[in-house]
């Protein structure tokens, strides 16, 4: 039995004063159209491919208003683009050291947005964009390198209908039809300072060693699937006097930007035995629940542990990270190459395996995880994935017995190789999907919307049994089966969080807080 450590609710609406101290990007109360820059740099953040052109992608850039970078470079040497790259990296690592409780965020105030941008490989802004047009324009390995590059844009208000794109000033905001024209940047030296400006080399790196220490070793009698709309947040988590608590969450996801609207109102994470927090990859749907929940006029899960894999990122997921350490949490990076995997000794005869993906890009790149039970005969496990394909992680794992799994990517399309398949002598299995409500990925109709017909067929065809779903149309309905889901599309209700057990589902529990605190309940079993 496990003791149930409360805290109190405050309200849930900050103060200007408490709202001037965090990036507006970030800020729940940010409910007004961006300002559209004039010039922006840009790394791209995610690509969402359209099944049935394969030559068409929706890509998400993460941007930082140029002319505002320039300007502060002036007075500001640490954002001087103009300075050798390997002056800015001392810089940083100075300035870095300092950050802390209390102190303030680099870029607290820097105009920081969202581009979503609809290109075909063939047309001029993608050739602008170096992206080639051959057999397949958007290969992994060339979304890779797009994810390495910078790029400076040129927007205007305004919709063009050959290139949709809009533009967001906050995570949760409304957005602003623009007109977009880009290229890399014409300076190799702007690049590689920008490198310097926005990454996380700079902040703790873990080793194999270091990641089992942090991690702790958290209790896993259940797996908690959370509702949370277009995302993905999971757990780790026991029975505390008949209530679920988590004890670990891998990822703390929220429905952001163009899916928004799918976050469950007034969304609340439990953080009653302060659990660590272990990011899958840099998508904002797998982190933006970090400003979700408010206690005592604070964010608590900014003051977590967070341990994320050492990726390339943007200003926006620096300025988050940034956001964790002066709230008075940690933010360390696991710095394991792809194929990188270790162990943790879990109480009740349980081990938690962790690896790096060993794909090129940053989904395929990154962290899984895998909790094997060696308690009960046979031994079996639960799998989570994030937005990681099969094919880049389970030559590396190769889950045991797995009957608890969260399907990768929201149920998106996957990789050629298929699923795991359920184990045949174990009968109680189940697969989560998580995803949003009338989610949607471009602006054709209909966009692409998860979970996929070739997502949920690839898995149907390894075994697992989606019994009421259509996979021509899958997520319209309450699935049954092995299979459970946060929602359907219709008739669209949310339906709650889901949890799973080892060899049964979870007996009488109260799945949700008993002081009512958290409103991110498991309901599904």
């Amino acid at each position: 039995m496990h003791i149930f450590r409360p805290y109190v609710l405050s309200r849930l609406a900050l103060t200007k004063e408490e709202e001037d101290k965090m990036n507006r990007h970030f800020s729940r109360q940010n409910d007004s159209q961006p300002d559209v820059p004039s010039r922006a740099y840009g790394r791209v953040d995610h690509l969402e491919r359209d099944d049935k052109r394969p030559n068409r992608v929706l890509l998400g850039i993460d941007l930082i208003d140029a002319n505002w970078l320039d300007h502060q470079g002036v007075v500001d040497p640490s954002l001087d683009l103009s300075l050798p790259s390997e002056k800015l990296d001392r810089l940083w690592k100075v300035r870095i050291r300092s950050l802390g409780p209390g102190a303030a965020n680099p870029f607290e105030n820097a105009p920081l947005y969202r581009l979503e941008l609809e290109i075909d490989a063939g047309d001029p802004l993608a050739q602008n964009l170096r992206v080639p047009h051959h057999q397949d324009p958007f290969s992994r390995q060339r979304v890779a390198a797009m994810e390495r590059s910078w790029f400076t844009l040129e927007l205007r208000p305004g919709a063009n209908p050959d290139n949709p794109a809009l533009l967001y000033g906050g995570l949760f905001a409304p957005a602003a039809p623009v007109t977009v024209k880009g290229a890399m940047p014409s300076e190799q030296k702007i690049a590689k300072a920008l490198d310097q400006m926005f990454t996380l080399r700079h902040l703790t790196q873990l080793t194999s060693k270091d990641f089992a220490r942090e991690v702790g070793t958290p209790h896993a009698d259940y797996l908690a699937v959370y509702d949370v709309g277009q995302g993905n947040a999971n757990a780790l988590a026991v029975n505390s006097y008949g209530w679920l608590v988590p004890t670990l969450y891998f990822d703390l996801g929220a429905g952001v930007y163009r899916n928004a609207k799918t976050r469950p109102n007034d969304l609340r994470f439990c953080f009653s035995y302060n659990p660590v927090i272990v990011l899958s990859h840099w998508d904002a749907d797998h982190w933006a629940g970090a400003y979700a929940t408010l206690v005592n006029n604070t964010y608590p899960a900014l003051k977590q542990k967070w341990i994320a894999p050492l990726q390339k990122v943007g200003p926006t997921h620096t300025a988050f990270a940034y956001d964790v350490k002066i709230s008075g949490g940690t933010f360390q990076t696991y710095a394991g190459a792809g194929g990188s995997f270790g162990s943790v000794l879990l109480p009740g005869h349980r081990t938690l395996h962790y690896a790096r993906g060993s794909g090129p890009d940053r989904n395929g790149s990154g962290l899984v995880l895998v909790v094997e039970n060696n308690e009960l005969p046979p031994p079996r496990s639960w799998l989570l994935t994030g937005d990681c394909d099969y094919a880049d992680f389970v030559p590396i794992l190769n889950p045991v017995n797995p009957i608890g799994m969260v399907a990768p990517h929201h149920g998106a399309s996957l990789a050629p190789d298929s699923p795991i398949p359920p184990p045949a002598a174990l009968p109680y299995r189940r697969l989560a999907y998580s995803y949003g409500h009338e989610n949607a990925h471009g602006n054709k109709c209909p966009p692409t919307r998860h979970p996929t017909q070739k997502g949920t067929t690839a898995h149907a065809n390894a075994g697992w049994n989606h019994n009421a779903w259509s996979l021509n149309k899958p997520g319209t309905t309450t699935p049954g089966g092995n299979v459970l889901a946060t929602c359907e599309h219709a008739p669209g209700t949310s339906r709650g969080g889901a949890v799973i057990g080892w060899h049964s589902p979870p007996g009488p529990m109260t799945l949700s807080c008993p002081h009512k605190l958290c409103s991110a309940q498991c309901t599904q079993r």
